[in-house]
């Protein structure tokens, strides 16, 4: 055995010691009871994406009113005549237009629990259940006939009209009176002119809709703000309610075609109305 290739026994027992006492002293990470630690091949943890906050606040204010449908005593008609038909189903209340006719026929249903209102907001979720183009689901606001003006077929307020049509992905809001600050028509006043918009979902999907109403009128669906505007008839029906003159309106949902054989269903999955007291 050459001299570079001798080994010295007590060399290497020493280097060993020396091993030992290095692993033995070496920091090792403290695993916390309740936080045990990840295994070494488990890649670091990514912050979750932030949700993009809402487009609008959530309803506040005093509830008026409120239906989930889970039992039908809540003051719906139930009914079916020329116009059409309202039940309550599972999970919600539908109505349908069935007449098929050369006449255009509404099916509406008015609930004795959302008269006489002046100041409110409105939130409810919608589904159409079978239909095809041009068939849509309306809100009125109905006023009370007031003839201020004396002069015939003059009639004060005007009612609001907020429509979604699902298969034409169509929302459009009026009122039988010029909208201020709008347009130049005087019957009716657009607050939003038909045109389809990516935000209204179609047949057998949930729209919900929000509609303000004073100071502003205000028009949303599935969070998408259409407008947000004053208009003077609002003023006019809150003089005429202060002075006792008319007790408010009210509000109608309604389902309707521009087919003349069109047969569409809606069903109303949930709705809630609070005070809104600018």
């Amino acid at each position: 055995m050459s001299r570079s290739m001798k080994v010295y026994p007590h060399w290497v027992g020493l280097i060993l010691v020396l091993l030992v006492w290095a692993l033995a002293c070496s920091p090792s990470e403290t695993v916390s009871p309740d936080k045990p630690a990840a295994p070494a091949s488990t890649p670091p943890a990514t912050a979750a994406p932030t949700q993009e906050a809402p487009r609008q606040p959530a309803m506040t204010g005093k509830v008026i009113f409120q239906d989930d449908f889970k039992g039908p005593n809540n003051g719906w008609a139930v009914f079916t005549n020329d116009f059409g038909e309202g039940k309550y189903a599972t999970g919600g209340y539908v109505l349908k237009s069935i007449r098929p006719s050369e006449i255009k026929y509404e099916a509406y249903t008015i609930n004795s629990n959302l008269t006489a209102l002046t100041s409110f907001m409105l939130d409810m979720d919608v589904t159409m259940l079978t239909g095809a183009r041009d068939d849509n689901f309306s809100i009125v606001i109905h006023w009370p006939d007031i003839n201020k003006t004396g002069v015939e077929g003059t009639v004060q307020p005007s009612d609001y009209y907020f429509i979604v049509a699902p298969v034409d992905m169509e929302a459009k809001s009026y009122s039988k009176l010029e909208v201020k600050g709008t347009t130049a028509d005087t019957a009716p006043g657009w607050f939003l002119r038909p045109k389809q918009y990516t935000c209204v979902k179609g047949i057998n999907a949930v729209n919900n809709i929000k509609i303000w109403f004073n100071p502003n009128v205000r028009f949303l669906i599935n969070d998408y703000e259409f407008f947000n505007q004053p208009d003077e008839t609002i003023n006019y029906v809150n003089r005429l309610v202060k002075d006792n003159t008319m007790k408010g309106g009210t509000l109608q949902f309604g389902v309707n075609t521009d087919d003349p054989y069109g047969t569409p269903s809606f069903q109303i999955n949930r709705i809630a109305v609070y005070a809104n007291n600018p």
